[in-house]
């Protein structure tokens, strides 16, 4: 019962969140359609998040990447299989989005489609936390809204790289919410959790909060009548869904590439 208490607790953030962003053009039907139907789609999302994270973890075990070192399993566990796999997944889930919705999508667009994804792949993920962790953690990641923190962020430079014209604006997109996301995880496990290392994760709690105060207030509210943050990014050229996915795959060929590569490392 204490359990199901946390999660409805923790669910009220991410929820309120969401429909904040929904709101963001008014009335209009097509962008509050397009935000409900992504919400859902990052829901779902936790299932191949589970296939890919699942497909990792055979790979990793066959080549004996796990039996290196006892720190090197943790590290691939927080950085391939939960970080990397939750936010490559959830921005491809954005990127859709932003592509069927160009040409008229913002800067704000951006951020606020990738905060939806992240925000519906956190509530499906709080129910499975029932089964494996703790309330203070639930409540931690809800009341934080730590996803939608990841998601913010991943809005924010995948839109300036958008309004950069860089050719590949996923690959910082996807990688440092990963590097933040997979600092955060691997202090809570047993190695560090019960050290003066597993404090520092409540304080990227703290910050991931900060985070989405700051951006709310910056972005959603100071700038929501700025030209450059609410004026359509992307000229009328006809591309839709198509014209979009071009820059984004190739990002997320990079972005696979260098996990590849910095697995290899490891």
């Amino acid at each position: 019962m204490g359990t199901l208490l946390a999660l409805l607790i923790a669910s009220v953030v991410p929820v309120g969140t969401f429909f904040f962003l929904r709101g963001l053009r008014g009335d209009d039907p097509a962008y509050k359609r397009a935000c409900s139907k992504l919400l859902g789609k990052g829901i779902l999302l936790v299932f191949p998040v589970f296939g890919f994270s699942l497909l990792l973890r055979l790979t990793f075990g066959l080549t004996g990447l796990y039996d290196l070192s006892p720190v090197l399993r943790p590290v691939l566990k927080a950085v391939f299989l939960e970080a990397f796999a939750e936010e490559w997944m959830k921005h491809r889930a954005a990127k859709k989005t932003i592509g069927r919705e160009r040409p008229r999508v913002s800067f704000l667009d951006v951020m606020a489609f990738s905060a939806v994804s992240a925000i519906g792949f956190e509530l499906l993920e709080s129910v499975a936390y029932m089964f494996y962790t703790d309330t203070a953690q639930i409540l931690v990641r809800g009341i934080s809204n730590m996803h939608c923190s990841f998601g913010l962020i991943q809005g924010c430079l995948l839109a300036r790289g958008y309004k950069n014209g860089r050719a590949r604006p996923a690959v910082a997109a996807v990688l440092v919410p990963t590097a933040v996301h997979a600092v955060y995880n691997l202090l809570l496990d047993e190695l560090f959790r019960d050290t003066a290392w597993g404090l520092v994760s409540l304080l990227i709690a703290v910050l991931c909060l900060a985070l989405n105060v700051y951006a709310f207030f910056f972005f959603f509210v100071k700038r929501k009548k700025n030209p450059y943050y609410t004026d359509p990014m992307f000229p009328e050229d006809g591309n839709g869904e198509d014209g979009a996915a071009d820059g984004g795959d190739a990002g997320e060929a990079a972005v696979a590439e260098a996990a590849a590569g910095a697995g290899a490392e490891s």
